[in-house]
């Protein structure tokens, strides 16, 4: 699931507060919309104003998922959650259960805002990893010592790294000696002396000597970055429990409909209460949508691998996290 108005994460910028969401915003005001009208009507507010403010709740709530379901019907040419979720929703509201309505838009809603921040929340933490190597580097040009942006570093370039500083980007030490704690992108713990020729990685912090280094590699393409990029592309691969679930999901949310449909139509054309049988149809559209196993499997896979990078380890895909589950032995080094 996309989450609509989750920006790109830039290095260095702070997580937004839930409140700063869309989604989450706009199922917040479903909720509170869906209380106000359920607490008028209990208070004797006329029946006009309580079914305006459950519309409105079904609106405002159901705004993202039901252009969701619009775009996954007409572009991908697939019924989705969404759209059983949304029918449900305005068969509801078109028999007068307006509260009812408003409640299963905002439970549904609530669940997709939950997911999305979710997800914004692992990509905040991946990509601040970036915030372990410095933002400006000072780099030797024509004599002097000038700060520059660490992206506006070259290959090539010469940039000193004084005691206590990280490394901007990779490359090669050219002048001193020192030890360096290479531990964010290695995971060596212990320091490792580096001296002329020696190769020094990006977000590397130095220890006690001042360290000249020629860079080998851009900001955008040091081992720092790659490692992003690879958590990133590890949380697009899917595994195959969740490849199985998207087969499942596309195959049963149209079986779901067609049979809610037909729940409908033939009771009606037999003479029986069409009202009762439309209800009833409601309901089994509600009760048998796949939400919580459809959305589960994506969810955990993408925090599971955005927490491991966070903590140092690379989780290449889903599936290396499935096989995780088959592993008897594990046979680790000194560190």
């Amino acid at each position: 699931m996309a989450c609509p108005g989750c920006a790109t994460v830039e290095a260095g910028q702070p997580m937004p507060p839930p409140w700063r969401n869309p989604q989450v915003v706009t199922s917040a005001l479903s909720g509170l919309l869906l209380a106000i009208g359920f607490i008028g009507g209990k208070s004797g507010l006329a029946p006009m104003p309580e079914t305006g403010l459950y519309l409105l709740a079904v609106v405002i709530g159901g705004w993202y998922f039901g252009r969701e379901a619009i775009e996954t019907l007409f572009r991908e040419r697939q019924i989705g959650i969404e759209l059983l979720m949304g029918i449900a929703a305005i068969v509801a509201g078109l028999m007068g259960q307006w509260a009812e309505a408003a409640m299963l838009v905002f439970l549904y809603s609530i669940s997709e805002a939950a997911e999305g921040y979710t997800e914004e929340r692992t990509r905040h933490a991946i990509r601040a990893l970036m915030d372990l190597a410095p933002r400006t580097a000072l780099v030797v040009r024509d004599g002097k010592e000038t700060q520059i942006p660490v992206e506006q570093l070259q290959v090539g370039d010469h940039f000193i790294v004084y005691p206590g500083e990280a490394v901007a980007t990779d490359g090669e030490i050219v002048e001193g000696r020192s030890s360096l704690n290479e531990a964010p992108v290695t995971g060596e713990s212990v320091p490792v002396e580096k001296t002329v020729g020696d190769t020094v990685f990006a977000a590397s912090l130095n220890g006690e000597g001042a360290l000249t280094v020629r860079a080998t590699r851009t900001s955008a393409d040091n081992t720092l970055a790659r490692i992003i990029r690879l958590v990133e592309e590890a949380q697009a691969s899917k595994g195959r429990s969740q490849r199985f679930i998207e087969r499942f999901g596309h195959r049963y949310s149209p079986a779901v409909l067609a049979v809610g449909i037909l729940l409908a139509l033939v009771p009606a054309l037999m003479g029986l209460d069409w009202q009762e049988w439309l209800t009833r149809a409601t309901v089994f559209l509600v009760a048998a949508a796949p939400c919580a196993l459809v959305i589960s499997i994506p969810i955990t896979l993408v925090a599971a691998i955005g927490t491991a990078g966070r903590k140092g380890i690379l989780i290449k895909g889903g599936v290396h996290l499935e096989n995780l589950a088959r592993v008897r032995v594990v046979a680790l080094d000194k560190t």
